[in-house]
């Protein structure tokens, strides 16, 4: 015997409909953790691009100048407050404010800059599985990790290299990340760590000198000139200062 199907049949709470999207709503940290760099440009309008890349100049600590809890991230920029949150009018979902410009703003461009850049350190994204325990390493271990992971992100994320004297391999570069839409100068001196440097904060900060710019730079250079070429030391043409970022 057929049974019957109850065609208005709702869906129960949190199952899938018919589109393949789930009832249950998007939380602010759901929205931010899937937010693209396409999409924080279209928030601020048609300067969106320019805003970012004007508000991935601010030096944030992310302990002292960010609040983020349950529907509202904060950010504090000395006297200005910029704030985002849930709106359903807004678009994608995503409003924000700023205490003191009345229209999209640096500010702004700050907050999803650092959102875009640093989603890990935010809680937006999961840190990737320890396949060793750290305890065990050694701290020559350690290095050759952390260069190995950088290694890894250099390989996997969008970077558009641009050197700033295309005929020379040991030049000037500028690499921008398809994820933040944020601009870095690497000067590449060398293939050893130390010997080249990077203007992003990783490179300041984790005293291996060496980041995934710089890894990302030196895999393309490699495959531009000969092997000739490579071999040949950067040679200085003038008086340089040289600082070592290591501890």
């Amino acid at each position: 015997m057929k049974t019957k199907t109850n065609k208005n049949r709702r869906p129960t709470k949190g199952t899938k409909t018919t589109h393949g999207t789930s009832r249950r709503e998007l939380t602010l940290k759901d929205r931010l953790s899937r937010l693209t760099y396409l999409q924080a440009c279209k928030l601020l309008g048609t300067e969106g691009v320019q805003l970012i890349r004007e508000g991935g100049g601010y030096e944030i600590d992310i302990d002292g100048d960010v609040y983020f809890r349950g529907d509202l991230f904060r950010l504090r920029l000395n006297k200005t407050v910029v704030t985002i949150t849930l709106m359903a009018e807004a678009k994608q979902r995503l409003h924000w404010n700023c205490t003191t410009c009345n229209s999209a703003c640096a500010h702004v461009g700050a907050a999803l800059s650092l959102i875009l850049e640093e989603k890990m350190a935010l809680g937006l994204a999961a840190p990737p599985p320890e396949r060793i325990p750290v305890e065990s390493l050694s701290e020559q271990e350690l290095v050759e990790l952390a260069i190995a992971q950088r290694q890894e992100r250099s390989r996997k994320e969008r970077m558009t290299v641009r050197p700033v004297e295309p005929k020379k391999l040991w030049s000037d570069y500028m690499v921008t990340s398809g994820e933040s839409g944020k601009t870095y100068r690497v000067a590449l001196r060398g293939w050893q760590p130390g010997e080249s440097y990077c203007s992003c904060p990783d490179f300041r900060k984790n005293t291996l000198g060496v980041c995934k710019h710089i890894l990302n730079v030196q895999r393309k250079t490699k495959r531009r000139f000969t092997s000739k070429e490579c071999k040949r030391r950067y040679c200085r043409s003038r008086v340089t200062v040289h600082l070592c970022y290591a501890k």
